[in-house]
């Protein structure tokens, strides 16, 4: 009976360590998951517009890149899509859209920041300048590429804006855009912090490295 009783100790001991190996800490500090289940592209999605106003918490590796695919590729078949309806130079489907997807993409990014450790507000400055020199840089081009129209005969399309645009605030605006991208890039290609941060547990699926 000693031995019996000893063994199936033994065992809920064993299983319980076992559990606790897969099992993340949890406690009262704001967390977002899909609900433990693995990260799919439908899942991130899902997750990123229910928490669209959650920029606390921790956010994985995939539930930013999946978000951050569906974003980009939507933007980019719908552009398409609305040039082929509605001519070239509409972009009303494409703005619009644009904009329902930027709240929740900044908190996943948030998210995704404050899961390696480090504040989320971090993100706001390189994606400002990522966004705001993306339209300087593009009302300038706008503006050389109106003058081809009257350009003096003889003189071509590259000339001109050259001669309309300064070529070293073209190059600063895109030196200053690569950087603030390729800064964003390296910090949500960062793994999870491990163990619990002070934004909350680690949000990691059972049974895989996040």
């Amino acid at each position: 009976m000693r031995r019996d009783r000893g063994r199936r100790q033994s065992g809920r001991s064993w299983r319980g360590r076992a559990e606790s190996n897969w099992q993340v800490i949890d406690d009262n500090r704001p967390r977002v998951s899909n609900g433990g289940a693995s990260v799919t592209f439908v899942n991130a999605v899902k997750t990123g517009f229910r928490n669209a106003l959650v920029f606390s918490g921790r956010s994985r590796r995939p539930d930013y890149w999946w978000f951050f695919l569906f974003a980009f590729a939507g933007a980019f078949v719908i552009s398409i899509i609305e040039a082929m309806l509605l001519g070239a130079g509409s972009h009303l489907l494409t703005r619009l859209f644009q904009l329902v997807v930027f709240v929740p993409f900044l908190a996943v990014a948030m998210r995704r920041l404050q899961d390696t450790g480090k504040p989320g507000w971090w993100i706001l400055p390189p994606t400002a300048i990522v966004i705001i020199t993306a339209i300087v840089a593009g009302s300038v081009m706008r503006r050389a590429l109106a003058g081809v129209i009257d350009r003096p005969e003889g003189v071509s399309d590259a000339e001109m804006v050259a001669a309309s645009a300064s070529p070293a605030l073209l190059g600063g605006l895109l030196l200053a855009q690569v950087l603030a991208g390729a800064l964003i890039i390296w910090w949500m290609s960062r793994p999870s912090q491990r163990g619990a941060n002070v934004y909350g547990p680690e949000p990691r699926v059972r049974g895989t490295k996040s």
